[in-house]
């Protein structure tokens, strides 16, 4: 590799200015793992309080979940088919420095809160734009195998999110949908996206994120991110020390919506048997004061969301100054954990042709060179 350009990690931009975000287009992944260009996947929010209080259990139907291809996670596939389609039918080429996952850019928004945890990001360069993605190898080669109970954990956000959903607005609902709904197989596979043109500074940013469902609608002729909901699940809070690490995660949750500019969070709290106890909602431009004002969290180096946003500015700004722009060349964005050093490196020259080859879809790549040499 070539010498590394460090970015201190204390680094911090000006200003904290984030351009709102405003969703220029979406996709839906089906049950079967195939990408389509409408709003099939999209779920509405329904949860009557008479169904918490049956002793919902999160962990139902584990045996049965049908799990998306992990070796497809992170996969460019939708994200730029939708933007080709929003190009196609605009007639215009979206204007981005970066364009990536909201995944990506939600672990460099959290990293000075978060620093125990390696990053490697691959980074190319194609007319016009910065695409990061994260290194799958890399990233699976660190993973250890989940535990039984681990795997059910995570299972039992998937099972909230579907017993929280309907496939349609409430009125275009069948009462027999309704009454099965807790006993649908649960499947990560299906899901909606929302792409939003967003930034920070003066980088302009497209990211795409996936969107659990809309609270009451999806409007036609405005702007839908308002109406968008974030679902989570963590454990009741029931001792101090659960208030703190509850803190770390609503900071997580707090960024992944702010980046994607989703206004409201739904988190259900499950027991230690799965079963969930209480559903609470928070908006999301409240969440940084009731980190900041949480009296169990007496350390001086508390979480502050303002103090990530300009971490954010800087190493946006540093990574679209600091990768060339030349498109027969990949780069990588890496954290060192244990050096505690973040840096940027062009690949070798076998990794780098694999990247390059894999990163982006050919029908993309097809797409804006033809429009390149009209």
């Amino acid at each position: 590799m070539s010498s590394s350009k460090l970015l201190p990690l204390n680094s911090r931009a000006a200003t904290t200015a984030l351009k709102q975000p405003k969703e220029i287009a979406s996709f839906s992944r089906t049950f079967d793992g195939e990408y389509v260009n409408d709003d099939s996947s999209l779920g509405y929010y329904f949860l009557p309080d008479s169904d918490i209080e049956t002793n919902i259990d999160l962990g139902a139907g584990f045996k049965k979940f049908k799990k998306f291809d992990e070796a497809r996670d992170g996969e460019f596939d939708g994200l730029l088919g939708a933007i080709k389609n929003y190009e196609e039918t605009n007639k215009t080429k979206v204007k981005a420095h970066i364009i990536t996952w909201r995944g990506i850019m939600t672990k460099l928004l959290t990293l000075p809160y978060n620093l125990n945890d390696p990053l490697d990001f691959n980074v190319v360069y194609f007319d016009g734009h910065l695409f990061i993605q994260e290194d799958k190898a890399l990233k699976t080669a660190r993973e250890t195998k989940p535990t039984d109970e681990h795997a059910r954990l995570m299972y039992s956000g998937y099972k909230f999110e579907s017993i929280a959903t309907l496939p349609k607005p409430l009125a275009q609902v069948s009462r027999a949908t309704i009454d099965k709904n807790h006993k649908k197989i649960v499947s990560n596979a299906e899901q909606y996206c929302s792409i939003v043109k967003t930034g920070i500074g003066k980088q302009r940013i497209i990211i795409g994120g996936e969107v659990d469902c809309v609270w009451d609608y999806k409007p036609e002729d405005s702007n839908p991110l308002p109406h968008y909901v974030e679902l989570k699940t963590s454990k009741v809070i029931s001792e101090p020390k659960h208030s703190i690490i509850f803190e770390k995660k609503l900071f997580r949750t707090w960024a992944q919506c702010f980046l994607l500019g989703i206004s409201k969070v739904i988190y259900g709290f499950r027991d230690d048997n799965l079963i969930l106890r209480t559903v609470e909602q928070y908006k999301v431009d409240e969440i940084p004061v009731l980190i900041k004002n949480n009296p169990v969290n007496t350390n001086p180096k508390r979480i502050n969301c303002i103090d990530a946003l300009k971490w954010y500015g800087a190493v946006v700004e540093w990574i679209v100054e600091n990768v060339p722009k030349d498109e027969s060349k990949a780069f990588r964005i890496s954290y060192d954990n244990k050096n505690k050093s973040f840096a940027l490196n062009e690949l070798p020259s076998d990794v780098s042709d694999n990247v390059l080859s894999t990163m982006l879809t050919e029908d993309f790549k097809n797409w804006r060179l033809q429009k390149r040499n009209e």
